[in-house]
């Protein structure tokens, strides 16, 4: 990402530092291009800027109304960011649309649209929007060499002298269980790999015929449990997300880097509306 200009960094430093009494989120993952075409959604709060960073989107420019002018300010922050910033809090319940648009790596053009919304609870400081993408990717390898592959690597990581390597973590439903009415999700397994990188794996079940399906719209990884010293939880980058969607079963895969000295992984899913699934301190074994 190309530095961010000192005028913009400014501009978040004053505006972040103002009291809201609300819960501040870091880290937080804004999932676009789902199948159902739902908008991501951005919790924003009077004279509070937000940063928005972008993955997969270049020169990201907004479109602004001149309804939207007067209210809401929105700044371009080096290549792949923005920071929005409300004039004032939006109404109870008012959902405004800020439609972005810029370009992909391989210069075609791309447009992806913010819910802003104003809670009384908590806001957004900096969020990522991270593209869904549309079609699964056709592995460079047959599937087996692919799987053989990784067996090798987890189990020459168990041989004497090996030092760290990979780790296959694929915990009982029961102990990652997360629940939100007729919607239950679960850690279907987590990938430790050299460097701190992690994959984590969660499906996601709906039951009952009048159930809506679950759609994601907002993630949170948060460290803590920290070896040697207490700490409040860090909200983690989540670098890339893929999904398998389905209206009764639902996949999805995080990857991120684990802080050293991290002894526990809470996260957080949410969709655009009063469902959320959480899980706390969650321990890796040993």
């Amino acid at each position: 990402m190309s530095p961010r200009p000192w005028s913009a960094l400014l501009w978040v430093l004053l505006f972040s530092t103002a009291a809201t009494g609300r819960e501040t989120r870091q880290g937080t993952v804004l999932v676009a291009g789902t199948p159902e075409g739902e908008p991501p959604v951005l919790y924003v709060a009077a004279r509070l800027s937000t940063l928005v960073d972008f993955e997969g989107l270049l020169e990201p420019r907004a479109t602004l109304t001149p309804e939207l002018s007067g209210r809401i300010g929105v700044f371009q922050v080096g290549a792949r960011s923005l920071v929005v910033v409300p004039v004032r809090d939006l109404a109870r319940g008012e959902r405004v649309l800020l439609p972005v648009t810029g370009r992909t790596e391989a210069g075609e053009p791309r447009t992806v649209t913010l819910t802003l919304v104003t809670r009384e609870d908590e806001v957004d400081l900096q969020a990522l929007v991270s593209f869904l993408p549309h079609e699964a990717r056709r592995p460079e390898a047959p599937e087996e060499d692919a799987v053989g592959t990784v067996a090798e690597m987890l189990l020459a990581s168990h041989e004497p002298g090996a030092g760290p390597g990979l780790a296959l973590v694929m915990p009982v439903k029961d102990e990652t269980l997360m629940r939100a009415g007729r919607v239950r999700g679960w850690i279907e397994s987590v990938l430790r790999m050299e460097r701190g990188r992690l994959f984590v794996t969660v499906a996601i079940e709906t039951t009952g015929r009048a159930t809506p399906p679950w759609r994601l719209t907002r993630v949170r990884l948060e460290a803590g449990c920290w070896a040697g010293r207490t700490g409040e939880e860090v909200p983690l980058p989540i670098f890339s997300t893929s999904s398998v969607p389905g209206s009764k079963e639902q996949r999805h895969t995080f990857s991120t880097r684990l802080p050293e000295g991290a002894g526990c992984l809470s996260l957080t899913l949410e969709e655009d509306g009063p469902r959320i699934l959480r899980l706390e301190h969650w321990r890796f074994p040993p």
